[in-house]
């Protein structure tokens, strides 16, 4: 169990912040890459195609990590470590809700409703570990 995050972590983690996410492939090389993430309070959740490295990874290893940054000053950076798992089929309520929050209300609807046949899987990340640089409580 982590301790409670700060206001300001959590405020940071309700933005469009895209993430990177790190797991670990079968001969112990990283694999990193670009996900759109949620933060239900508890655990972060990400989706993929059920063929992708990273869900084989996390189906393999059970952890992953992922770095929440800001590319520009005030750099802010959220570092997670913690146990993976693969979920079950990701809805079409949750992919939109994600959606608007990075693409707009307009342009997230339209690209659910273009891509709502899509064979997508959720990765769930319960943090074990936290880290964090650039709020003010930190």
């Amino acid at each position: 169990m982590t301790a409670p995050i700060s206001a300001d972590v959590e405020a940071f983690l309700s933005q469009p912040h895209v993430a990177a996410l790190a797991t670990v492939r079968p001969d112990g090389r990283p694999h990193v890459t670009p996900v759109w993430f949620d933060f239900d309070g508890k655990d972060f959740m990400v989706a993929t195609f059920r063929i992708t490295q990273k869900l084989q990874n996390v189906s393999r290893k059970g952890f992953a990590a992922l770095s929440i940054f800001t590319p520009e000053p005030p750099y802010r950076n959220v570092i997670v470590e913690g146990t993976a798992r693969v979920g079950s089929p990701v809805d079409n309520v949750w992919r939109e809700r994600v959606a608007i929050r990075y693409l707009g209300e307009h342009a997230g609807r339209v690209y659910v409703r273009e891509t709502a046949d899509w064979d997508v899987i959720a990765i769930h990340i319960r943090p074990t570990r936290w880290t964090s640089s650039g709020f003010s409580e930190s």
